[in-house]
């Protein structure tokens, strides 16, 4: 009977253990990777419209957390397609010779305050890397129903996080003076990932989903041919 208590106990600390150590995916129709930069006398706004991430996050080990994201750097968004395609060009980003901007942690650490993290890691921009720090707030954990009918759940985490890097270190160095003498674009760079989670399980159920509505989805009719 003891024996069969301590499995018992064992298997359930290994379950709980297991879901505290899943891996979770971006969730991209909840999840914003974004930026913003002093441009003449105002702050543009812009972000990226394809990336990828994933990461893992237990609150009761927070160093043991980790997260790696992708982004397509072709896919920046301003708004304004004629800025856009400036962006991507050498003068900037350089799209075509540096495809992806990349960041992985190499460590985690509790910030100042409650449910907040200080993640450590490198960010690889035009060709260089840098190490740089995200303030990171954890938003908290929850079940998310998934489908029109809300049979399958998912569980899902969210987090803010913000930093702040110098474009010129890694060798984003194009400008213009203004006739004020001040530049046409700042150096300093606010960057943000708002982040919603998903399970990894539940995220490759979601896209099957998404896939099958998609292909059932009824084709659109034709117009009605004009009666003379």
């Amino acid at each position: 009977m003891k024996k069969f208590f301590l499995l018992s106990a064992a298997s359930a600390f290994l379950a709980v253990a297991s879901v505290h150590a899943a891996e979770y995916g971006f969730d991209k129709a909840h999840s914003h990777i974004g930026f913003s930069v002093k441009h003449i006398l105002s702050k543009v706004q812009g972000g990226f419209k394809d990336y990828d991430g994933s990461f893992s996050f237990d609150p009761a080990k927070p160093e043991a957390g980790k997260i790696d994201v992708t982004i397509q750097t072709a896919s920046i968004d301003t708004g304004v397609e004629m800025r856009d395609h400036h962006l991507q060009s050498p003068d900037f980003f350089d799209a075509a010779k540096y495809p992806t901007i990349t960041f992985k942690s190499t460590s985690v650490a509790k910030g100042e305050g409650d449910n907040k993290y200080s993640v450590l890691g490198d960010l690889t921009l035009h060709g260089v890397t840098k190490p740089v720090t995200l303030d990171v707030d954890y938003l908290g954990a929850d079940n998310m129903p998934m489908g029109m009918d809300g049979k399958m759940t998912a569980k899902i985490v969210g987090f803010s996080a913000t930093t702040k890097i110098d474009r010129t270190d890694f060798g984003l160095v194009w400008n213009k003076t203004l006739a004020s003498g001040n530049l046409m674009v700042s150096n300093d760079v606010d960057i943000t990932l708002d982040v919603a989670g998903m399970d990894k399980a539940s995220l490759e159920a979601m896209k099957k989903m998404m896939s099958k509505m998609k292909k059932e989805k009824p084709a659109d009719k034709p117009a009605d041919a004009p009666k003379n």
